[in-house]
């Protein structure tokens, strides 16, 4: 069902039914006060019937019983007014020949409680009066109800109903389209972007109202898929390109190699360009791999708690087994007195990963292949983490640059590399929910600064 024809059916209903209870409420109403009126003209009658009567109380005497009360046919009448007094004896009735009350009627009288009732065909009320000799007697008036107005009234209501019902319908599937317009135009606008051409955008319009905040939402996500379709095909592109340069390397150097004899140092120098470049591109699968695995199975990595300093040894001594050309100073500043406090909460495997691209990038830029690594606390027990080079730098206009995959700067590409060690790092400590500063002076050096959520 669509959206407006489901919101002019749920309009139509909660109309309808606002309408019915107040024509209903509306009938109730009219219903009692016009009962009230009438049975207020029945008691005023019996009141006025009581006290002309009474006037001359002494004389009152119990009426005799009449053919027409022992069954025989009678002319039909439309109202009656009988008094009984204390003995529940009639005295008085305008039409003799009505059925008497029923005694339970009569003994709930007594109790001086006013009672409307039926009484055959006729709408009856009964009452107990006292006359001026505070003689108790028991007055009944009664009389056909003609409930026209009630029916007139009812069918007015009902027409209304049905006309306004009308009415709310048609206004209701207007005030829907009207309603879902701009989500049609949305819509419409959306099927027609193409995978081609990711660069359309949705017309904004100018107000401040949820079609205007859905429109900037959809246009910030095809933002968000046209830079990741833009990022995936410059991935491709620097995938293939840096594993086909070592690739076309090993073959044409192998090549090279076998088109003539030649003597054992000349293999030996060709064989161990070959695992150089052999080394660099398993390097980028490994990378690469590990940068697919972080995307794709980000959260289903598993956390524990770790001890940090530890995992910054280990890394530096596995980086210094690889590299013994590599200068790693470490430092604790405040070593706190619980071991506990020396933990993080992360994977260790990725956080070594992570720390061993930082070093080993701080010591491949450094003149003396040199990196400072330091650990401290702030006061309120958070993990700090500097890792400080000393080479060229970084300028300012690549900052923002240097994480993505593959980018290398122009003063560095004699520098051998893959470019996807930051991008892996960069992953990482956002899995960790680690906070990354760079602080970089051209010429002076690079500090990367690693604040730790608290525990």
């Amino acid at each position: 069902m669509q959206i407006r024809t489901r919101l002019t059916i749920q309009f139509i209903l909660l109309v309808a039914g606002i309408l019915l209870l107040s024509m209903c409420f509306i009938y109730v109403k009219f219903r009692t006060i016009t009962e009230d009126e009438f049975y207020d003209g029945l008691r005023s009658k019996a009141l006025m019937t009581a006290e002309m009567l009474l006037h001359d109380e002494d004389k009152l005497k119990p009426l005799e019983k009449e053919n027409d009360e022992n069954g025989e046919s009678t002319l039909p009448f439309r109202e009656n007014v009988i008094i009984y007094d204390a003995h529940f004896q009639k005295i008085f009735a305008f039409n003799r020949a009505a059925p008497p009350l029923p005694e339970k009627i009569l003994q709930r009288l007594k109790s001086g409680q006013e009672m409307r009732f039926l009484h055959g065909k006729l709408h009856a009320i009964g009452l107990l009066h006292r006359s001026k000799s505070m003689q108790e007697y028991f007055l009944v008036a009664e009389s056909v109800f003609d409930p026209e107005d009630l029916v007139n009234l009812r069918n007015i209501l009902i027409g209304t109903f049905i006309l306004c019902t009308g009415i709310v319908a048609a206004g209701g599937w207007f005030y829907a389209g009207q309603a879902m317009s701009p989500v049609a135009r949305i819509v419409n606008q959306v099927d027609g972007i193409l995978p081609s051409d990711l660069s359309a955008r949705l017309d904004a319009p100018n107000n401040h109202d949820e079609i205007s905040r859905l429109v900037k939402t959809f246009n910030r996500m095809l933002e968000r898929i046209q830079f990741a379709f833009r990022m995936q095909k410059s991935f491709i592109s620097n995938v293939s390109h840096e594993l086909k340069n070592p690739i076309s390397v090993i073959i044409a150097q192998l090549e090279v190699t076998l088109q003539k004899s030649r003597g054992p140092k000349e293999y030996c120098e060709v064989m161990g360009s070959v695992l150089d470049d052999a080394k660099q591109l398993n390097e980028v699968a490994e990378k690469l791999l590990q940068l697919a695995r972080l995307h794709s199975e980000g959260a289903d990595i598993a956390f524990e708690y770790v001890r940090l300093d530890e995992i910054m040894l280990q890394t530096r001594s596995s980086l210094l087994r690889m590299h013994p050309d590599y200068h790693i100073s470490f430092d604790i500043e405040g070593i706190p007195e619980d071991e506990k406090q020396l933990c993080v909460l992360g994977n260790e495997p990725l956080l070594r990963s992570a720390f061993q691209n930082l070093m080993d990038n701080g010591c491949k830029f450094s003149p003396d292949k040199k990196v400072d690594v330091k650990i401290y606390f702030d006061p309120t027990g958070r993990h700090h983490v500097e890792i400080i080079d000393w080479g060229p730098g970084i300028p300012q206009k690549e900052l923002q640059l240097i994480f993505q995959p593959f980018y290398r700067s122009s003063q560095n590409v004699q520098v051998r590399g893959s470019g996807i060690g930051l991008s892996l790092v960069d992953s990482i400590l956002k899995l960790h929910h680690v906070a990354l500063e760079i602080a970089s002076s051209e010429g002076v050096g690079t500090t990367f600064r690693l604040s730790f959520p608290g525990i």
